[in-house]
């Protein structure tokens, strides 16, 4: 089996983008008015505590460690065959940019694509970086993270009426109206991506990286094994941290000292309990009872369909749904979106080698066959 094949790799995928899901759904049923306050009772508020406790911040970081995974991947295959990789590497993160951009103005204006492709052209820089400037990076985000975090905490503590107009949502109009919606959505949420994921996401490419030098992800692997001793001391940071955050995220009237704050300990919390889904997500893939992820075979078409399936609900080019649901239900809709997705795309690849949107990045990097 190849590297790209592992299950543990297939399954960390199709649980990386499960929790994608569920944190991006909201985002595409739902304006910016009602994102940023949160409810204050009942099962939406249940769910806004869930959802920040167990999912913000944590699966994109799963995400970007199989990122830089998979760097390690090419490299090596690179290697092997005797061929630079540089060039196919720099295809690769243009064609991922061009899909990007079409993503982030046709489907989801806060697409993390095109982060990736300028987030991956420093990741090449480090390609023969030692195992310990690794290592520093990936700490080094951390620190970053909490500053850029605290700088959105303390932002979102300023009153919504003094940023936002509210009007009537573009995504409920006809192709013109939703793409010009998407577009000025997306000079707001560029930004945001930026500061959120933008940190975290380079050092879980490293770590990715570092690992995949280290065969943390072959059986008998000693820094899997050390992973495993940690986990116990990843709760114990993980649980008071997402903690604080939720319970920031789901206040109101806060000042902006106290919402740097709680937002900040995300940066900590987010990669202690993304690594927590790390272990026990590798331990089900080895017991051979996770069945066939669809999505974790083909995840760059299982991040994109989720929300074309998303917008077909909710947009007026659809059932015209948006923001008709509170987070409860939108939170039972993104498991549902990402099990269509999933169930859809295993049938795909009964028939096809690759996924829709794979043979798309294929044809860029590579040409045409």
């Amino acid at each position: 089996m190849s590297p790209s094949r592992a299950p543990e790799v297939d399954l960390l995928r199709a649980v990386a983008l499960y929790g994608i899901c569920i944190a991006n759904i909201p985002y595409l049923a739902l304006p910016f008015d009602a994102l940023a306050v949160p409810p204050s009772e009942g099962i939406d508020r249940l769910a806004a505590i869930g959802s920040a406790l167990l999912v913000h911040g944590k699966f994109f970081v799963l995400f970007s460690f199989l990122f830089g995974w998979g760097f390690g991947v090419q490299l090596a295959a690179a290697e092997r065959r005797g061929r630079p990789a540089r060039e196919t590497y720099l295809r690769r993160l243009a064609g991922l940019l061009v899909i990007g951009i079409a993503h982030a103005f046709l489907v989801f204006a806060g697409d993390i694509l095109i982060l990736y492709a300028i987030l991956g052209l420093v990741l090449w820089t480090l390609r023969n970086a030692s195992d310990q400037t690794l290592r520093r990076i990936a700490m080094g985000s951390v620190v970053v993270a909490a500053l850029a975090y605290a700088i959105v905490g303390a932002a979102l503590t300023i009153p919504l009426d003094t940023i936002l107009s509210p009007e009537p949502s573009g995504y409920l109009g006809g192709f013109n109206d939703a793409l010009a919606q998407r577009a000025g959505d997306w000079v707001l949420a560029f930004p945001f991506v930026l500061l959120f994921n933008g940190p975290l996401a380079f050092g879980a490419f490293a770590l990715g990286l570092l690992a995949h030098r280290h065969g943390f992800l072959e059986p008998g692997s000693a820094a899997f094994a050390r992973l495993e001793r940690a986990i116990p001391w990843l709760l114990l940071v993980a649980i008071p941290a997402n903690a604080a955050y939720a319970a920031t995220v789901t206040s109101t009237g806060l000042q902006a000292l106290t919402g740097a704050a709680g937002w900040a300990c995300l940066a900590v919390g987010s990669p202690a309990l993304a690594s927590v889904y790390l272990w026990a997500t590798v331990r089900l893939a080895r017991t051979g009872s996770a069945g066939d992820p669809g999505m974790g075979r083909v995840s760059l078409s299982g991040y994109i369909l989720q929300g074309i399936v998303a917008g077909l609900i909710f947009n007026g080019l659809g059932l015209g749904l948006h923001g008709q649901f509170g987070l409860a239900a939108l939170v039972a809709m993104a498991v549902l979106v990402a099990v269509i997705v999933d169930v859809a795309l295993r049938v795909w690849l009964r028939f096809f080698r690759t996924g829709p949107f794979e043979a798309v990045l294929r044809r860029i990097t590579y040409g045409p066959a």
